[in-house]
């Protein structure tokens, strides 16, 4: 009597039921694996996936990253702010001989492209790539030499009235393509004599 309640699971009923319930948890288990191995990204960073498969790196979708294969780093790909100033005996020498103390913030960031994500992150690597420090190591001289070649472009007084004319040739002489990064925009954010 005791095992009557186990009848329906012999024979062919009991092999089908099984088949089914291995088949539920194979796909169950599956999904879960795919889930765990399945890495999204915020806006603003990249996923740089090394390994097997070569490089591959992501921007607005997710990417699998299966441990034992792959090595995953996250890259911020978002606008940085970098101050050049050069004051009092470091300052500008305008046209006019006259000696202008000057702030630029420049704005700077990885250029969302995959070559240019791979050219950051094998040269800097991901960690490093946005920040503050090393950017304004890697670009400080760049910056200072567009602003002291511009600079003597202009007289004193020009550089007050036409602050748009300056900075659009302060982004001439640098360019926009830095090795992977883009010069967005600069900004003067002091200018005094």
């Amino acid at each position: 009597m005791l095992y009557q309640p186990l009848l329906f699971l012999s024979g062919l009923n009991g092999i089908i039921l099984l088949i089914v319930g291995l088949a539920v948890f194979l796909i169950f288990a599956f999904f879960v694996v795919l889930s765990a191995f399945y890495k999204k990204i915020p806006q603003g960073k990249a996923i740089v996936r090394t390994g097997v498969g070569g490089t591959k790196v992501a921007f607005n979708k997710g990417m699998y990253v299966v441990p034992v294969f792959h090595k995953m780093e996250i890259m911020d790909i978002s606008i940085k702010k970098i101050e050049i100033a050069r004051m009092q005996g470091e300052g500008l020498i305008c046209k006019d001989n006259i000696r202008a103390d000057i702030k630029v913030a420049f704005f700077v960031r990885v250029n969302k492209n995959v070559d240019d994500v791979i050219n950051v992150a094998q040269n800097l690597g991901c960690d490093r790539a946005s920040e503050p420090e090393t950017l304004k190591s890697i670009f400080e001289s760049k910056f200072s030499e567009a602003l002291k070649t511009v600079g003597k472009k202009f007289d004193f007084i020009e550089l007050y009235e036409a602050r748009r004319e300056f900075r659009d040739e302060i982004l001439d002489v640098i360019g926009t393509d830095l090795n992977g990064y883009i010069l967005d925009d600069c900004a003067i954010d002091y200018l005094e004599q």
